[in-house]
């Protein structure tokens, strides 16, 4: 029996742009970028929008002009984006802007160790977009409440 990998490249992450020079914030950056990891065998893609000053954004009018870009350039390829609450720390605020995104992303992620995630995937869910859990911080947080270091 073939197995398969599927490999997802994530754009951007949260490095703000002063930390590399290629690092994309206008839409015709995240294209470019994401056609090239597309091109080098990414069948997903991860970004974080980001407003024109690099500020990382969840702005319906931000994730639009992104999303609209990289899915010209890399037509069927699926795209998620960030929810940290590091964008926006307000969760009321943040609930409010997943419900008004224009053109929603495939997935986003929903980090586990943050107070809201439930909230968060609720709200994604209820637009039809998938959950790309986070679960990083959460493994540490929680071996490091019971007082022991994460197995290895």
């Amino acid at each position: 029996m073939a197995s398969e990998v599927t490999v997802k490249a994530c754009i951007n992450g949260a490095r703000p742009p002063s930390e590399h020079p290629a690092l994309p914030v206008r839409p015709e950056e995240f294209a470019r970028e994401a056609r090239a990891a597309v091109a080098a065998g990414a069948g997903l893609l991860h970004v974080h929008p980001r407003r024109g000053d690099g500020v990382e954004s969840m702005e319906a009018r931000t994730g639009a002009a992104i999303l609209t870009a990289i899915r010209r350039a890399c037509p069927g390829v699926r795209v998620g984006v960030t929810t940290g609450a590091w964008v926006v720390s307000e969760p009321s605020e943040r609930l409010e802007l997943i419900r008004l995104w224009t053109v929603p992303p495939d997935f986003a992620s929903v980090n586990l160790s943050e107070a809201d995630a439930a909230e968060v995937g609720e709200a994604l869910l209820a637009r039809g977009i998938g959950i790309e859990p986070g679960l990083v911080a959460a493994a540490v947080a929680l071996a490091r409440g019971h007082g022991r270091e994460p197995s290895r």
